[in-house]
Protein backbone atom coordinates (compact mmCIF):
# COMPACT_ATOMS: atom_id res chain seq x y z
CA UNK A 1 0.00 0.00 0.00
CA UNK A 2 3.07 2.33 0.98
CA UNK A 3 4.39 1.79 -2.94
CA UNK A 4 1.06 2.19 -4.37
CA UNK A 5 0.68 5.40 -2.39
CA UNK A 6 4.20 6.47 -3.20
CA UNK A 7 3.39 5.82 -6.90
CA UNK A 8 0.07 7.91 -6.79
CA UNK A 9 2.07 10.66 -5.27
CA UNK A 10 4.49 10.62 -7.88
CA UNK A 11 1.83 10.37 -10.98
CA UNK A 12 -0.15 13.12 -9.03
CA UNK A 13 3.24 15.48 -9.13
CA UNK A 14 4.28 15.03 -12.34
CA UNK A 15 1.10 15.98 -13.35
CA UNK A 16 0.81 19.56 -11.59
CA UNK A 17 4.07 19.81 -13.09
CA UNK A 18 2.92 19.54 -16.35
CA UNK A 19 -0.22 21.27 -15.72
CA UNK A 20 1.71 24.08 -14.37
CA UNK A 21 4.48 23.88 -17.78
CA UNK A 22 1.60 24.40 -19.49
CA UNK A 23 1.03 28.02 -18.24
CA UNK A 24 2.88 30.77 -19.55
CA UNK A 25 3.00 34.23 -17.34
CA UNK A 26 2.87 37.05 -18.84
CA UNK A 27 4.58 40.14 -17.69
CA UNK A 28 4.12 43.89 -18.82
CA UNK A 29 7.66 45.33 -19.09
CA UNK A 30 6.69 48.67 -17.55
CA UNK A 31 3.61 49.46 -16.26
CA UNK A 32 0.57 50.54 -17.38
CA UNK A 33 -0.68 53.93 -17.67
CA UNK A 34 -3.80 53.73 -16.24
CA UNK A 35 -2.33 52.35 -12.59
CA UNK A 36 -0.78 56.25 -12.05
CA UNK A 37 2.37 57.00 -9.96
CA UNK A 38 3.14 55.07 -7.31
CA UNK A 39 2.97 56.29 -3.80
CA UNK A 40 7.06 56.05 -3.65
CA UNK A 41 7.48 58.04 -6.26
CA UNK A 42 4.82 61.14 -5.88
CA UNK A 43 6.19 63.38 -4.08
CA UNK A 44 10.11 62.34 -6.00
CA UNK A 45 11.55 65.34 -7.23
CA UNK A 46 13.91 64.79 -10.15
CA UNK A 47 17.22 66.67 -9.73
CA UNK A 48 18.21 68.63 -12.51
CA UNK A 49 21.09 68.16 -14.52
CA UNK A 50 24.09 70.75 -14.45
CA UNK A 51 25.21 71.95 -17.49
CA UNK A 52 29.16 72.63 -18.21
CA UNK A 53 30.04 76.01 -18.15
CA UNK A 54 31.52 76.12 -21.58
CA UNK A 55 28.81 74.67 -23.42
CA UNK A 56 26.20 77.38 -21.59
CA UNK A 57 28.97 79.82 -23.34
CA UNK A 58 29.09 78.34 -26.46
CA UNK A 59 25.27 77.74 -26.10
CA UNK A 60 25.03 81.84 -25.40
CA UNK A 61 27.51 82.78 -28.62
CA UNK A 62 25.08 80.81 -31.00
CA UNK A 63 22.07 82.44 -29.63
CA UNK A 64 23.38 86.03 -30.43
CA UNK A 65 24.59 85.06 -33.48
CA UNK A 66 21.70 83.79 -34.90
CA UNK A 67 19.50 86.86 -33.14
CA UNK A 68 22.22 89.09 -34.69
CA UNK A 69 21.69 87.75 -38.70
CA UNK A 70 17.94 87.45 -38.04
CA UNK A 71 17.86 91.44 -37.16
CA UNK A 72 20.36 92.26 -40.44
CA UNK A 73 17.98 90.16 -42.47
CA UNK A 74 14.93 91.46 -41.25
CA UNK A 75 16.24 95.07 -41.35
CA UNK A 76 17.55 94.57 -45.48
CA UNK A 77 14.26 93.22 -46.12
CA UNK A 78 12.29 96.12 -44.34
CA UNK A 79 14.69 98.79 -46.25
CA UNK A 80 14.25 97.04 -49.58
CA UNK A 81 10.06 97.47 -48.79
CA UNK A 82 10.81 100.96 -47.80
CA UNK A 83 12.31 101.64 -51.42
CA UNK A 84 10.13 100.23 -53.34
CA UNK A 85 7.22 101.75 -52.09
CA UNK A 86 9.38 105.05 -52.42
CA UNK A 87 9.64 104.38 -56.05
CA UNK A 88 6.47 103.48 -56.50
CA UNK A 89 4.65 106.50 -55.17
CA UNK A 90 7.60 108.39 -57.18
CA UNK A 91 6.13 106.82 -60.47
CA UNK A 92 2.68 107.74 -59.16
CA UNK A 93 3.29 111.27 -58.55
CA UNK A 94 5.52 112.01 -62.09
CA UNK A 95 2.84 110.87 -64.00
CA UNK A 96 0.66 113.02 -65.79
CA UNK A 97 -3.04 112.44 -66.36
CA UNK A 98 -2.54 112.14 -70.55
CA UNK A 99 0.42 109.36 -69.70
CA UNK A 100 -2.29 107.37 -67.67
CA UNK A 101 -4.27 107.20 -70.77
CA UNK A 102 -1.85 107.07 -73.09
CA UNK A 103 -0.37 103.54 -71.18
CA UNK A 104 -4.28 102.92 -69.95
CA UNK A 105 -4.97 103.01 -74.65
CA UNK A 106 -1.27 100.52 -74.77
CA UNK A 107 -2.31 97.73 -72.52
CA UNK A 108 -6.25 98.12 -74.52
CA UNK A 109 -4.06 97.49 -77.57
CA UNK A 110 -2.34 94.21 -76.18
CA UNK A 111 -5.58 93.46 -74.87
CA UNK A 112 -6.88 93.92 -78.79
CA UNK A 113 -3.98 91.87 -79.98
CA UNK A 114 -4.51 89.14 -77.42
CA UNK A 115 -8.01 88.67 -78.31
CA UNK A 116 -7.41 88.66 -81.65
CA UNK A 117 -4.75 85.85 -81.84
CA UNK A 118 -6.67 83.79 -79.38
CA UNK A 119 -9.76 84.33 -81.85
CA UNK A 120 -7.58 83.33 -85.20
CA UNK A 121 -6.41 80.20 -83.22
CA UNK A 122 -9.62 79.36 -81.61
CA UNK A 123 -10.91 80.10 -85.53
CA UNK A 124 -8.44 77.63 -87.07
CA UNK A 125 -9.03 75.21 -84.27
CA UNK A 126 -13.13 74.71 -84.75
CA UNK A 127 -12.82 75.01 -88.73
CA UNK A 128 -10.17 71.23 -88.26
CA UNK A 129 -12.74 69.98 -86.55
CA UNK A 130 -15.59 70.61 -88.54
CA UNK A 131 -13.71 69.11 -90.73
CA UNK A 132 -12.85 66.36 -89.14
CA UNK A 133 -16.38 65.48 -88.09
CA UNK A 134 -17.66 66.42 -91.94
CA UNK A 135 -14.99 63.31 -93.03
CA UNK A 136 -16.08 61.05 -89.70
CA UNK A 137 -20.23 61.86 -91.24
CA UNK A 138 -19.09 60.87 -94.63
CA UNK A 139 -17.51 57.83 -93.98
CA UNK A 140 -20.35 56.44 -91.72
CA UNK A 141 -22.84 57.09 -94.77
CA UNK A 142 -20.62 55.55 -97.23
CA UNK A 143 -21.05 52.63 -94.79
CA UNK A 144 -24.21 53.02 -94.20
CA UNK A 145 -25.09 52.82 -98.04
CA UNK A 146 -22.99 49.68 -98.19
CA UNK A 147 -24.67 47.96 -95.66
CA UNK A 148 -28.09 48.85 -97.16
CA UNK A 149 -27.11 47.66 -100.18
CA UNK A 150 -25.30 44.36 -99.13
CA UNK A 151 -28.74 43.82 -97.03
CA UNK A 152 -31.06 44.89 -100.22
CA UNK A 153 -29.35 42.55 -102.37
CA UNK A 154 -29.44 39.54 -99.14
CA UNK A 155 -33.18 40.46 -99.42
CA UNK A 156 -33.63 40.10 -103.37
CA UNK A 157 -31.95 36.80 -102.69
CA UNK A 158 -34.07 35.30 -100.60
CA UNK A 159 -37.17 36.48 -102.58
CA UNK A 160 -35.65 34.50 -105.55
CA UNK A 161 -35.50 31.52 -104.07
CA UNK A 162 -39.19 31.57 -102.46
CA UNK A 163 -39.84 32.56 -105.62
CA UNK A 164 -38.08 29.11 -107.16
CA UNK A 165 -39.79 27.64 -104.16
CA UNK A 166 -43.26 28.64 -104.86
CA UNK A 167 -43.55 27.07 -108.04
CA UNK A 168 -44.04 24.11 -106.21
CA UNK A 169 -46.20 25.01 -103.55
CA UNK A 170 -49.68 23.61 -103.26
CA UNK A 171 -52.18 26.26 -104.04
CA UNK A 172 -56.25 26.16 -104.98
CA UNK A 173 -55.70 24.95 -108.23
CA UNK A 174 -53.44 22.58 -108.65
CA UNK A 175 -55.27 20.74 -105.11
CA UNK A 176 -56.89 18.29 -107.15
CA UNK A 177 -53.70 17.35 -109.44
CA UNK A 178 -51.43 17.19 -106.03
CA UNK A 179 -54.13 14.59 -104.11
CA UNK A 180 -54.29 12.48 -107.36
CA UNK A 181 -50.08 12.50 -107.22
CA UNK A 182 -50.09 11.24 -103.94
CA UNK A 183 -52.69 8.99 -103.93
CA UNK A 184 -50.64 7.04 -107.26
CA UNK A 185 -47.21 7.78 -105.44
CA UNK A 186 -47.49 7.01 -101.83
CA UNK A 187 -44.36 8.20 -100.23
CA UNK A 188 -42.22 6.23 -97.39
CA UNK A 189 -39.88 8.07 -94.77
CA UNK A 190 -39.39 4.42 -93.31
CA UNK A 191 -35.97 4.08 -94.42
CA UNK A 192 -32.19 4.38 -92.89
CA UNK A 193 -28.78 5.52 -93.87
CA UNK A 194 -25.60 3.37 -93.47
CA UNK A 195 -22.35 5.38 -92.78
CA UNK A 196 -21.89 5.57 -97.06
CA UNK A 197 -24.94 7.53 -97.61
CA UNK A 198 -26.80 4.18 -99.18
CA UNK A 199 -30.44 5.04 -98.27
CA UNK A 200 -32.41 1.30 -96.92
CA UNK A 201 -35.77 1.32 -97.01
CA UNK A 202 -38.20 -1.65 -95.27
CA UNK A 203 -40.33 -2.86 -98.44
CA UNK A 204 -37.06 -3.98 -100.10
CA UNK A 205 -33.73 -5.50 -99.77
CA UNK A 206 -32.01 -3.70 -103.06
CA UNK A 207 -29.36 -0.43 -101.70
CA UNK A 208 -30.13 3.22 -103.68
CA UNK A 209 -27.49 5.68 -103.40
CA UNK A 210 -28.77 8.90 -102.49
Amino acid sequence: MASLAAALSGVFTKTKTLALLQYTTVRFRRKPRWLGTAKSKLFRVPERKKQIEEEIEELKRLNNNYRTQMRAVKSFLRDEVEAYKLVSKAGMVLQTPEQEEAEWQEALRINDEWNQQTAAKRDERLAQERAARKEYILERLVLKEQRDLEKIEQIEAKVRIEKEQSKTFITRENIDKAIELALVQPTSYNFALDRDGNLHRSSDSTKETN
